[in-house]
């Protein structure tokens, strides 16, 4: 189990309310290290100022993530 902290150039770039889905998200198994990783640095990329929890929403959306996590590449054992 990892992790996943802040760094320096995340800090006050993300609303509480968007950092905490992003961890809900991981740890839920909606997202793994890399897609979290990755939905990151796009809404780093994407958003200029504070990112909001519905820009992040709008992100995901559009990044063909599930945010429900039932994706393809989850498997459930029974």
């Amino acid at each position: 189990m990892t992790f996943r902290v802040m760094g320096p150039h995340e800090w006050g770039r993300f609303a509480p309310e968007a950092w905490g889905h992003l961890l809900r998200l991981s740890d839920s198994g909606a997202l793994n290290g890399p897609e979290l990783e990755q939905v990151i640095e796009r809404a780093l990329a994407h958003f200029d100022g504070r990112i909001a929890l519905e820009d992040l929403r709008s992100l995901i959306d559009s990044s063909g993530f599930d945010e429900s996590g039932t994706g393809l590449d989850q498997v459930n054992v029974h």
